[in-house]
C-alpha cells in the first residue's frame, strides 16, 4: 500500500497518534511542537532525552523545548490520572502529546498558551480547564502512593566536567557567576559515608552543588538547576551525563597514549568522557553502524572538542587484524534500556513489571543473543581489556550473557577482574564472578540502572599492568587527528599473540 493510501486509512482509525511533525502551526510557539516531537520519539524509543535534545543544538528555543518536555516527564503520572477524567478526543485530529504539554503548562507553567485559542488542542484544554484543575487538586490530596516517584524521590542531576574546554577551577568560577554555591562536605578531614552523601545530594537547593563521592570530574545538582546549566552544556563546558555510565570509563584504568575502540559509540558520551580524562592524548576509534546516530554523535563530539577516528561498520564485520594493538575495547551494545529512569517515565509499565510482559521478555531474549554475538566477536581482537556494559537492569542481558560467553569458550584467554573494589553495588545471580561485576540503580546508588563487567587478557607481561590495575600502553607516539569514515590505522609490524578465541564462529542475530 502506498504511503498516501495508508495515510487515508489511518485517518479513519480512532486512537492513532499522529506524527507531531505533520501538525500545522497556528501561532502557538514552535517550541511546543518541537517538545511534542521529543515526547513522541521518547515513546517510540528513538533515543534518550539527552540524545534527542542534541538535535536542537544551536536552536534559540532549546531551553524552552527542554523545559516543556521535562515538565511532562516529571509529572507524567499526575497528567495520566487527569487525562482519564477528561472527555475522549479523536487522536487523528488532536495531538495527545501536545495536549499533555498544555496540561503541564496549565498546572505547573506560565499558561502563556491560553491566548492562542484558534489551536484545537488549546481549545480542548481551555474547555476542560476547570476539570483539569479540580482533578489535580484531588490528586494532590490523594494517598502518596498515587503521586509520581519524582515527587517522593527528587531526581538529582550529574554534570561531568569537560576538561577539553575548562579545568575544574575554571568551571567552578563559571558556576559562581551563574549564582551557584558549592556545598562542601568531609569537613575536618572526616569522610562521610555514601549513605550520608546520598542524603546530602537529595537535599540540595536549586542554587547548590556538591562534588561527587566517587568521581573527581563529576558535580551533583538539584534536577531543577538544569535550565541554568544549558549555556554551559551548549558551549561544551559540561556534559549532562549520568554517573552510572562513568563506571565503564573508570573500569578502563585509562593511561595516556592508549589505543581504544568504542565499538558501539553513539551517542558518544563515553567517547567524550575518555577524551576528556586523557586530554585527547590517546587514539579513539568511535564506531557505530547507524549513520544517523553516528552523524548526531559527530555533532556532540565536535562541540566537546574530541579528537577521534571514525568508523561506521557492523562491529562483527570489522577485521581485527587491522587493529592489532588495542589496549581497551569498549562494548556498549543495544539493550532494553530498562535502567534509564527518565526514559521509563513515559512508559505505562512499571520498572518491576516490564520484564513480565511477553513482548519485553522476547525482546530481551533476542537482545541477549545479539549481545553474546558482540562479545564473541570481541574476543578475536585480543585487546588487553574488554569492558562490557549495558544500561539494562535485567540479568538476562548482563550476568547471563557473561556466563554464556565462558560456557561457550572454556579456553577463553580472558579473566574477569574487579575494576573498582570500593563500589558498593555488585552483580546479581549466584555466578562465581557476580561479585566482580559492577551494578548501579536509583535505589542503591542514586543513578540510572547500569551493569559493567571487565575481561582482562590473561598472561599480560608484568610491565603491562601496574599495582593499581592500570594497563601500561606500548604506544609512545599518538596521532589524534579526526579521520573520515572507515579509515584504518597503519599496521604494526610487531607480531601479536593469537587469541584462543580467534577462530570462533560468529553468529549474527537480527
Amino acid at each position: 500500500m502506498s504511503p498516501i493510501m495508508a495515510s487515508k486509512n489511518n485517518r479513519n482509525k480512532k486512537n492513532v497518534r499522529p506524527d507531531p511533525k505533520r501538525i500545522k502551526r497556528q501561532k502557538l510557539h514552535k517550541a511546543y511542537y518541537s517538545a511534542a516531537n521529543v515526547l513522541w520519539q521518547l515513546n517510540e524509543k528513538s533515543g534518550s532525552l539527552n540524545s534527542l535534545m542534541n538535535r536542537f543544538t544551536g536552536d534559540k528555543c532549546i531551553k524552552m523545548i527542554y523545559a516543556l518536555a521535562v515538565k511532562v516527564l516529571k509529572n507524567r503520572d499526575i497528567i495520566e490520572q487527569i487525562k482519564t477524567k477528561l472527555p475522549d478526543f479523536d487522536t487523528n485530529t488532536l495531538n495527545s502529546y501536545l495536549i499533555e504539554i498544555l496540561i503541564a503548562e496549565l498546572l505547573f507553567g506560565e499558561k502563556s498558551f491560553l491566548k492562542y485559542r484558534r489551536k484545537d488542542e488549546v481549545q480542548y484544554v481551555i474547555e476542560n480547564q476547570q476539570k483539569i484543575t479540580d482533578h489535580y487538586a484531588n490528586v494532590k490530596n490523594s494517598a502518596k502512593d498515587n503521586v509520581s516517584i519524582d515527587r517522593k524521590n527528587p531526581w538529582i542531576r550529574y554534570i561531568r566536567i569537560n576538561y577539553l574546554k575548562n579545568s575544574k577551577s575554571e568551571l567552578m568560577e563559571k558556576l559562581k557567576k551563574l549564582g551557584f554555591i558549592h556545598k562542601a562536605y568531609n569537613n575536618n578531614g572526616e569522610k562521610i559515608s555514601f549513605d550520608q552523601f546520598k542524603a546530602l545530594a537529595s537535599s540540595l537547593n536549586n542554587d547548590e552543588f556538591i562534588f561527587d563521592y566517587h568521581f573527581d570530574d563529576v558535580f551533583v545538582f538539584n534536577d531543577e538547576s538544569t535550565k541554568k546549566l544549558i549555556e554551559l552544556y551548549e558551549n561544551g563546558s559540561i556534559a549532562m551525563q549520568d554517573k552510572s555510565s562513568l563506571l565503564a570509563i573508570e573500569a578502563m584504568k585509562l593511561e595516556v597514549n592508549m589505543i581504544i575502540m568504542d565499538a558501539c559509540a553513539a551517542p558518544g558520551m563515553k567517547t567524550a568522557a575518555i577524551a576528556s580524562r586523557l586530554n585527547n592524548k590517546c587514539t579513539i576509534y568511535a564506531n557505530d553502524k547507524d549513520k544517523k546516530r553516528f552523524n548526531d554523535m559527530k555533532i556532540l563530539l565536535s562541540r566537546n572538542g574530541v579528537k577521534f577516528k571514525s568508523l561506521t561498520q557492523e562491529f562483527t564485520q570489522i577485521d581485527p587484524i587491522k587493529y592489532p594493538d588495542l589496549d581497551i575495547l569498549l562494548l556498549d551494545p543495544s539493550c532494553s534500556g530498562s535502567g534509564i529512569n527518565r526514559r521509563l517515565e513515559y512508559n505505562n509499565l512499571s520498572i518491576d513489571n516490564q520484564y513480565h510482559n511477553d513482548n519485553v521478555t522476547k525482546r530481551c531474549e533476542n537482545l541477549a543473543k545479539f549481545q553474546l554475538a558482540i562479545l564473541q566477536s570481541a574476543l578475536s581482537f585480543n585487546a588487553k581489556r574488554i569492558v562490557y556494559c549495558t544500561c539494562s537492569k535485567y540479568q538476562i542481558e548482563n550476568e547471563n550473557v557473561i556466563h554464556q560467553l565462558f560456557e561457550l569458550n572454556p579456553d577463553i584467554n580472558y579473566e574477569i577482574i574487579d575494576p573498582m573494589p570500593e563500589w558498593p553495588y555488585r552483580g546479581q545471580g549466584d555466578y562465581p564472578f557476580s561479585s566482580l561485576c559492577l551494578r548501579a540503580d536509583y535505589e542503591n546508588t542514586m543513578t540510572n540502572g547500569f551493569f559493567c563487567c571487565v575481561l582482562q587478557r590473561k598472561h599480560l607481561e608484568s610491565h603491562d599492568v601496574d599495582n593499581d590495575g592500570k594497563i601500561e600502553s606500548d604506544n609512545k607516539n599518538n596521532n589524534n587527528d579526526d579521520e573520515t569514515e572507515s579509515k584504518t590505522p597503519k599496521k604494526n609490524k610487531k607480531s601479536r599473540k593469537s587469541s584462543t578465541a580467534a577462530n570462533f564462529i560468529i553468529t549474527k542475530y537480527m
